[in-house]
């Protein structure tokens, strides 16, 4: 946090529900999404003026795998359009934030956790 006598800059972020009745990429299981929103803010007397960098991020509460949520897709969540969310809006982070890959053991590519076969050389990943 920055802070000049009254006013500063400050990173927040503010839980914005849960997302129901969705596929979890990760384990698979019906589940719900917990979907918070992070940002960085300028603020004067300690109320928010604007925000920038601001991401998403939903939480699976059936395995507590964390992803990134498309930007679209949580202002769509934010808004409070029901179905927001789809597979395709969320990119898996790794349990230590970053993105989590596989390594073939046919050709030594590295790709995402999410694929069964392998797209370089098409041998099942184990």
């Amino acid at each position: 946090m920055f802070f000049i006598g009254i006013f500063g800059v400050k990173q927040g972020q503010k839980e914005l529900g849960t997302e129901n009745n969705v596929i979890c990429p990760e384990c698979g299981h019906l589940t719900r999404l917990s979907v918070v929103r992070q940002s960085t803010y300028f603020h004067i007397f300690f109320i928010p003026v604007f925000r920038w960098n601001v991401r998403y991020f939903a939480k699976s509460l059936c395995c507590g795998q964390a992803f990134e949520l498309n930007v679209e897709a949580g202002k769509e969540f934010e808004e409070g359009k029901s179905g927001a969310i789809s597979q395709g809006d969320l990119r898996s982070l790794g349990r230590n934030g970053k993105s989590s890959l596989v390594t073939c053991v046919s050709c030594g590519a590295r790709v995402e956790n999410s694929y069964r076969f392998c797209p370089h050389c098409g041998n099942p990943l184990t």
